[in-house]
């Protein structure tokens, strides 16, 4: 019961802040994490909550902010975004669960630390090439958050860098993709061979809760300096998994 009420609690934290800030896979996977669950049940499970929490923020969108979506957009980064997802959770049941384990948290660290900076796309030839090769970074993006990786900045830092989305804009359309992304993942996952944890139920209900809460919240406020707590996060999912 100890064990299920954790679960919906980080799973309803994560959901608050996936949606209107985006990286919560740096709280959430590294929580998880240390929890006891290895590799394989934390990748599928983290994509659960992924995909609940998008979905959940994404229904309140669809309602409230329809206009904002953009539909080409989402389809063109998704062409090659679900066959990253798919890929990379070959790869994953592929890999020794012991060193899948220890690496994810690295995975992480390497958005984590991205994410730290403030970058910006001067040039208009610049963006324009960004938009072209869209589908290119969509793979690139969902093979990397299929490892573990968290994307959901990144994602929103192209739009508004490469397509001059506004950040609100970009927020709502970023959440539709990983409704998508998220479900090619889980299904991946589940096909290749990953096992339920158990704590699906809880996950999936804190998930829904905070989802719709941040959604609430996405025109409102974007906390950015969650981002460093999150690293701080994830520096101690790594030294937990490399040395305890």
């Amino acid at each position: 019961m100890i064990e299920s009420l954790a679960f919906f609690a980080i799973a309803f934290c994560g959901g608050l802040v996936a949606v209107p800030v985006g990286g919560s896979f740096l709280f959430v996977v590294p929580s998880f994490l240390f929890l006891g669950l290895n590799g394989f049940e934390t990748l599928l499970l983290s994509r659960i909550f992924a995909l609940t929490a998008a979905a959940s923020g994404s229904s309140y969108f669809l309602k409230n902010h329809r206009t904002e979506f953009d539909w080409r957009t989402i389809a063109k980064f998704l062409a090659g975004n679900i066959l990253g997802y798919a890929l990379a959770a070959k790869i994953a049941t592929s890999l020794d669960v012991g060193f899948l384990t220890k690496i994810i948290p690295f995975v992480l660290l390497g958005g984590a630390v991205f994410l730290l900076k403030d970058w910006k796309i001067e040039k208009l030839h610049h963006q324009k090439i960004f938009q072209k090769i869209l589908p290119a970074i969509g793979f690139l993006f969902g093979l990397y958050g299929g490892l573990g990786g968290a994307t959901s900045n990144m994602i929103i830092l192209v739009l508004t860098l490469a397509l001059n989305f506004s950040l609100h804009c970009a927020i709502v359309n970023t959440r539709l993709t990983e409704v998508i992304g998220n479900s090619v993942a889980v299904a991946s996952y589940l096909l290749f061979g990953a096992k339920f944890t158990g704590f699906e139920l809880p996950v999936i209900l804190g998930a829904i809760l905070g989802g719709l809460l941040g959604a609430h919240l996405t025109f409102k406020t974007k906390p950015t300096w969650l981002k460093k707590a999150f690293l701080i996060l994830v520096l101690l999912a790594a030294i937990k998994t490399l040395f305890f």
